[in-house]
C-alpha cells in the first residue's frame, strides 16, 4: 500500500513540475519548424526579435486601414461613396468631410455590390440606391430589396420587391443603374419550378496568394462581410441565381446548356426577349447607360463543359487546353468564335450584334463603357498572344499579349460603328493587369495603364489625339471616377511601396492635386521610406526599369548595402507600386528593418511590350529569361558599388518563390541567401494533377514531348546546385503540395547546406493569420540579418 501511494505521490510530483516548468517549443528535426496557432501556446516557436521590433511590425502590417471608391461621383460633381475597413460612408470631394452611412440595415439585407454584381448608383443628387438580398427571406416575394442611403445624413430605406415565383430568374447576371431594370437568364429547357444551376466554373491557372488578396484594400467592413458569409451558409441557393460574380480572372465561368437572354422589370414584372445564348457561352461584361436605357453585354464562350475537379492536371482533349497550347485553329477556336456583343434597347428591345472582325487575329470584344448621353461605345479589345513555337494565336483573354481600346459611334440610323482605336504599350499583357478605361466626356477619356510599375492616370482625347500622363508620383491609382465636364475632376485612391492608401482629387489637366483623406498619414510617417527609381540596360538592349526601396535617411544611389531582390507571383501580370508589409509582398517590411529592397519587372510581365510580356513563353524560355535577366541586374549593380557578393538575398510567394529558388540554382554563387515562399517547384507535377491550362500555356509541350525542359525547369530536381541559405515558407494546406519543397529541403539538408523551413499549420497559399504572418517576418527578417554580410 505504501508502495502504491509512494508511485501516485512520484505522478503528482510529475504533473506540478509540468505545470510550473518553463513552456518549450516542439523539437526541431530536419531543421523544419511547425506553426500551428490552433495547438498548445508551449508548441510554437519562441520569438526571435526583440517586443519592440515585433510591435514595430504589427503596425506595419496591420495598422492600414483599407479604404476604396465604390460609387460614380454624385450628379452634382459634389459627393463619392467610400468604403474603408470600417465602414460606409460619403465623402465630399471639394472639402473631404464624410458623413458615415448607418449599416444597421446590413444585419439582414446584403447588397449585391458585395457579392460581386451590380453597383452603389446614384438616383438623384442626394441618394445613391443599390440592390440587396435578404438572407432571412422565406420566399421569392421577400428575396430582394432595394436600399436608398441618404447622403446627408448616411440614413438607409428598404423596399422589399416581392418577385413571383413565376417570374424569378434561373441566373442574374447584371443590375442597371435604376436598380429595378435586370438583365437575366433563363433555361431554354428548364422545368418550371425546379432549379438547377446554369452555369460550370473552371479553374484556369493559379488564383492570387493570400498576401495579394490581404493587400486588396478589401472596401466592405467586417459588419457587411458578415452578411455575405452568412449568405454562403445558410442561401447558397440564393446565390447560384447571381451568375458571373467572381472578379477572378483565373475562373472560366460558362453556361451548361442554351439559355434565353431577357430584361426583367422589377417593378411591373415585364420580361423582354433579347436573344439566345449558346451553351458554354461566359460573361466578359454589361455595360449600361446612365439613365439605364442602353446595356450593352458581351460573351465568349468554350465547349469544355464538363467539369472536372480543380486539381486534374492538363487534359488534351479540352478545348481551353488547345487553345493554350496553340492547337487550335482560329476558324474551330470558340473563344473567337463565339465572341457576341448585344447592344440592347431596353425601352424598344432592338438589339444589335456586334461581332470580331473576320480577319485572322482579330481580337475578342469586350463592351466596356458608354460616354455621357449614351451614343458611343468603348470596347475593349483583347488581342491573340502569338508564341514562338506555337502553330496558332492563344485567344482567351487571360493569355492576351495586349489589349486596346475601339470607339464605336452611333449613326443617324442608330446603328454602332467602329470609328476609331487607342492602342498603346501601356496596355500590354492582359487586361487581368488593371487596364482601364473611362469616357469623361464624348469625346474624352481617362485611361490607366502599366509602365514598368507604375499605375498611372492618363488623359486621352480621341479627336486630337492629345495623350497626357495625370501623375505627379511613382504609384498606383485606383478606383478612378470622374466628375462631369462642368467641373473636369478625377477621384482616386493614390498608395505607392511606401505610401498607405488614401483619396485624392486632381483636375483632368494634372493641376491642382488635393488630398481628401488621412486614413494612413501616421503609419506612412512612421515607416518612414523612400522610393528611387532604378534603370538597367541589359546585354540584349532591352532596358528593365524598378524601384529601390529603402529607409528614408538612406543615401541614393546606395553604397555597399544588404540587398534583397523580389519577385511577384503570377506568372504573368503587373508588379503594382502600392502599400504592402506582408512577407510575401514586403515592400515596407524589409527596408523598415535595415534592408535595400529592389523592385523590377521582367520579361513576362505587363509594363513594356507585348514582345517583352510574351517572351517569358516563347520557345523554351520559361525558367531561365527572367531568372537571367535578374542576375544581370544583380551583377550590374554589384559593379556599381551598391552591393556586393555575400550582401544580396531574393525572396518572393507562389511563382515568386519558384523564380527565388530557380535563381538559386541557375546563379548558385550570386546569391547568399533565400526565402522562397509557397513556391511551385516540380512543373512535371503541376502539368498532371494541378490546374488544367497554367503549365500548359507556360511550356506549350506536354512532359512527355519536353521531358528535359521540364526537368530543367523543376527546382526539386536540381536542388544539388544550391549554395545559398535557404528559409522555407509553406502552409500545409497549400494547392501546391507542400510535399514538394519538404523533399526539396530534405536534400539540401542532407546535403549539408544551411536550410530552414516553416510549416504553417492550416494555411493555404500564403500566410492568412495575423499571428503566422507576425512570426514569419521574424523568420525572414531575422533570415537574412543572419545570412547576408
Amino acid at each position: 500500500m505504501l508502495h502504491l501511494r509512494s508511485i501516485a505521490w512520484i505522478g503528482l510530483l510529475i504533473v506540478v513540475v509540468g505545470l510550473v516548468a518553463p513552456a518549450t517549443a516542439a523539437p526541431m528535426r530536419n531543421n523544419i519548424v511547425n506553426v500551428d496557432q490552433f495547438a498548445d501556446e508551449a508548441d510554437l516557436p519562441p520569438n526571435l526579435l526583440s517586443d519592440e521590433e515585433i510591435e514595430r511590425i504589427n503596425r506595419l502590417q496591420n495598422g492600414a486601414i483599407g479604404v476604396g471608391i465604390i460609387s460614380d461621383i454624385s450628379p452634382d460633381d459634389g459627393a463619392v461613396l467610400i468604403g474603408t475597413s470600417n465602414g460606409l460612408a460619403f465623402l465630399e470631394i471639394k472639402t473631404g468631410d464624410t458623413v458615415p452611412v448607418d449599416t444597421s440595415a446590413f444585419a439582414f439585407l446584403t447588397p449585391l455590390p458585395a457579392l460581386g454584381l451590380g453597383e452603389f448608383s446614384w438616383q438623384d443628387e442626394r441618394t445613391i440606391g443599390t440592390l440587396a438580398l435578404n438572407a432571412f427571406a422565406t420566399s421569392n416575394e421577400d428575396i430582394f430589396a432595394v436600399l436608398a442611403i441618404d447622403r446627408y445624413s448616411g440614413e438607409i430605406a428598404a423596399s422589399i420587391i416581392g418577385v413571383p415565383d413565376a417570374s424569378i430568374a434561373d441566373g442574374i447576371i447584371s443590375i442597371a443603374p435604376n436598380v429595378t431594370t435586370w438583365l437575366i437568364l433563363r433555361a431554354g429547357n428548364g422545368t418550371s419550378g425546379e432549379f438547377k444551376p446554369l452555369t460550370t466554373r473552371h479553374t484556369i491557372s493559379f488564383p492570387l496568394p493570400v498576401g495579394d488578396r490581404l493587400n486588396d484594400w478589401h472596401r466592405w467592413s467586417a459588419h457587411i462581410q458578415r452578411g455575405v458569409d452568412r449568405l454562403h451558409q445558410q442561401r447558397p441557393d440564393l446565390l447560384n441565381r447571381l451568375l458571373w460574380r467572381q472578379n477572378d480572372t483565373n475562373i472560366l465561368e460558362v453556361t451548361n446548356t442554351t439559355t434565353d437572354l431577357f430584361l426583367y422589370d422589377a417593378i411591373t414584372g415585364d420580361e423582354q426577349y433579347i436573344t439566345t445564348i449558346p451553351s458554354a457561352s461566359s460573361l466578359l461584361r454589361a455595360t449600361w447607360t446612365d439613365d439605364s436605357a442602353h446595356v450593352a453585354v458581351s460573351f465568349f464562350g468554350t465547349a469544355d463543359g464538363r467539369e472536372r475537379p480543380t486539381f486534374s492536371g492538363s487534359l488534351f482533349s479540352e478545348e481551353i487546353y488547345r487553345d493554350a497550347t496553340g492547337n487550335l485553329p482560329p476558324s474551330q477556336n470558340p473563344f473567337i468564335q463565339n465572341n457576341n456583343t448585344y447592344v440592347v434597347d431596353a425601352v424598344s428591345g432592338r438589339t444589335q450584334l456586334i461581332r470580331p472582325d473576320p480577319a485572322l487575329g482579330a481580337p475578342i470584344l469586350e463592351a466596356y463603357d458608354w460616354a455621357p448621353g449614351g451614343r458611343s461605345l468603348l470596347v475593349r479589345a483583347h488581342h491573340p498572344a502569338y508564341l514562338k513555337g506555337r502553330t496558332h494565336p492563344l485567344y482567351y483573354p487571360q493569355y492576351s499579349s495586349r489589349t486596346s481600346f475601339r470607339f464605336y459611334d452611333q449613326g443617324s440610323d442608330g446603328q454602332l460603328r467602329h470609328t476609331g482605336t487607342f492602342s498603346h504599350p501601356m496596355f500590354s499583357g492582359s487586361a487581368a493587369a488593371s487596364q482601364d478605361a473611362k469616357f469623361v466626356s464624348p469625346d474624352e477619356v481617362i485611361v490607366r495603364g502599366m509602365v514598368g510599375s507604375n499605375h498611372h492616370p492618363y488623359y486621352y482625347n480621341r479627336v486630337s489625339g492629345e495623350l497626357r500622363n495625370l501623375a505627379d508620383r511613382a504609384g498606383s491609382y485606383y478606383g478612378l471616377v470622374a466628375t462631369s465636364s462642368r467641373t473636369r475632376q478625377i477621384v482616386f485612391v493614390y498608395t505607392s511601396y511606401t505610401a498607405p492608401p488614401d483619396i485624392y482629387r486632381l483636375r483632368w489637366d494634372g493641376t491642382a492635386l488635393a488630398r481628401l483623406s488621412w486614413f494612413n498619414e501616421e503609419l506612412r510617417r512612421e515607416a518612414n521610406l523612400r522610393q528611387d527609381p532604378v534603370t538597367f540596360t541589359l546585354r540584349n538592349g532591352q532596358v528593365r526599369v524598378g524601384t529601390l526601396i529603402q529607409a528614408a535617411n538612406a543615401p541614393f544611389p546606395p553604397r555597399d548595402v544588404r540587398l534583397i531582390v523580389w519577385q511577384e507571383g503570377g506568372p504573368g501580370g503587373s508588379m503594382d507600386n502600392r502599400w504592402a508589409a506582408n512577407v510575401e509582398n514586403p515592400y515596407a517590411l524589409l527596408p523598415s528593418f535595415g534592408f535595400a529592397l529592389l523592385i523590377t519587372p521582367l520579361a513576362g510581365r505587363s509594363g513594356y511590350t507585348p514582345e517583352a510580356f510574351n517572351s517569358l513563353y516563347d520557345s523554351n524560355n520559361f525558367g531561365q529569361i527572367d531568372i537571367d535577366e535578374q542576375a544581370e541586374i544583380v551583377q550590374q549593380m554589384i559593379a556599381r558599388g551598391w552591393t556586393s557578393r555575400g550582401k544580396v538575398g531574393i525572396t518572393g510567394c507562389s511563382y515568386g518563390g519558384y523564380f527565388a529558388l530557380q535563381s538559386i540554382i541557375r546563379h548558385p554563387d550570386l546569391y547568399a541567401a533565400a526565402n522562397p515562399q509557397c513556391a511551385l517547384a516540380d512543373t512535371i507535377s503541376e502539368w498532371q494533377s494541378g490546374y488544367k491550362t497554367l503549365m500548359a500555356y507556360i511550356q506549350g509541350l506536354p512532359p512527355y514531348k519536353a521531358i528535359a525542359e521540364y526537368t530543367n525547369d523543376s527546382p526539386i530536381f536540381n536542388a544539388d546546385r544550391i549554395k545559398a541559405a535557404v528559409l522555407t515558407f509553406h502552409g500545409t494546406d497549400d494547392f501546391l503540395p507542400i510535399v514538394h519543397n519538404e523533399n526539396l529541403h530534405l536534400q539540401l539538408v542532407n546535403r549539408g547546406v544551411t536550410a530552414r523551413m516553416v510549416r504553417f499549420i492550416l494555411e493555404g497559399h500564403g500566410l492568412l493569420m495575423e499571428e503566422n504572418q507576425l512570426y514569419a517576418a521574424q523568420e525572414q527578417i531575422s533570415w537574412f540579418r543572419k545570412h547576408l554580410k
